[in-house]
């Protein structure tokens, strides 16, 4: 058996507002610090994964594990993890829900160039916009996949695939990260990518080094949490069963610590 502790973490924008009256405001906070050069205070977030892939079983998600611990060590408390297929309706819906009760918003995957990467529609119908061609984003489409700096084997992109992805909400940004020390591969060409914001919801890659690298980035240079949350864990042989009289106790002596216990089985 074993235990950990942390201290307690609160948060969340706009509470006791309607939920797109909070969104708004969470929104316009973002936008407000974006334009001023500065980092988006965030106490709590909720991460968005979508992707049939995910929802079928074809594809294992390690994106949920890799946000969690960017957000913990930027001290963000991940609040909700949800998990939707390719429907343009549900990735909306969801999407409403957690901006208006959420500093921060994270989405992973369907951002790609296919028919069921629907992810950007669905942010610009959440915030009541509509998508429109970005050139900088197709610039930065050019620049990094068929054109200088691509891999010399590459082959020039279909109009296509380049007009679908350069088709962002309107208003959106493209926040440039510096590459994280050390990164190299896909790491350090996923940091190099533009990280698209719109308002306080941060549209990331499915692909999980991508995801990874870009979470990291967004964490570090972007966002400022809250109270740093104290951890302290034990190792013990004790059977769970045993234990547990005692951690329950310690929980109700002390209400503003988390106590939990991981037992593990051969």
């Amino acid at each position: 058996g074993g235990g950990e502790s942390g201290g307690g973490e609160g948060g969340g924008g706009g509470r006791g507002a309607s939920p797109a009256a909070a969104a708004k405001v969470s929104a316009a906070a973002a936008e407000a610090a974006a334009q001023a050069g500065e980092l988006l205070a965030a106490k709590t977030a909720a991460l968005l994964v979508v992707g049939d892939e995910i929802l079928s079983g074809a594809t294992a998600d390690v994106n949920i594990q890799a946000a969690a611990a960017a957000l913990r060590a930027g001290a963000v408390a991940l609040r909700r993890v949800t998990v939707v297929g390719d429907d343009l309706a549900e990735i909306e819906a969801e999407l409403r829900l957690l901006a208006a009760t959420h500093d921060l918003v994270i989405t992973s995957g369907g951002v790609g160039p296919t028919c069921d990467d629907v992810t950007l529609k669905a942010v610009a119908a959440a915030f009541g916009t509509q998508l429109a061609p970005s050139d900088a984003m197709r610039g930065a489409i050019r620049e990094r996949l068929s054109g200088e700096g691509s891999p010399s084997d590459a082959r020039p992109l279909a109009d296509e695939v380049v007009d679908k992805m350069s088709l962002l909400p309107a208003g959106a940004r493209l926040r440039d990260l510096p590459p994280a020390p050390g990164a190299r591969g896909e790491a350090s060409g996923a940091v190099q990518w533009p990280l698209l914001q719109v308002g306080h919801v941060f549209v990331l890659p499915g692909v999980p080094a991508f995801f990874a690298a870009k979470v990291n980035g967004l964490v570090a240079h972007l966002v400022s949490g809250g109270a740093p949350v104290l951890k302290r864990s034990a190792s013990l042989s004790t059977p769970e069963v045993e234990l547990a009289p005692l951690i329950n106790r310690l929980a109700a002596t002390h209400p503003a610590v988390k106590l939990g216990s991981y037992p593990s089985f051969p």
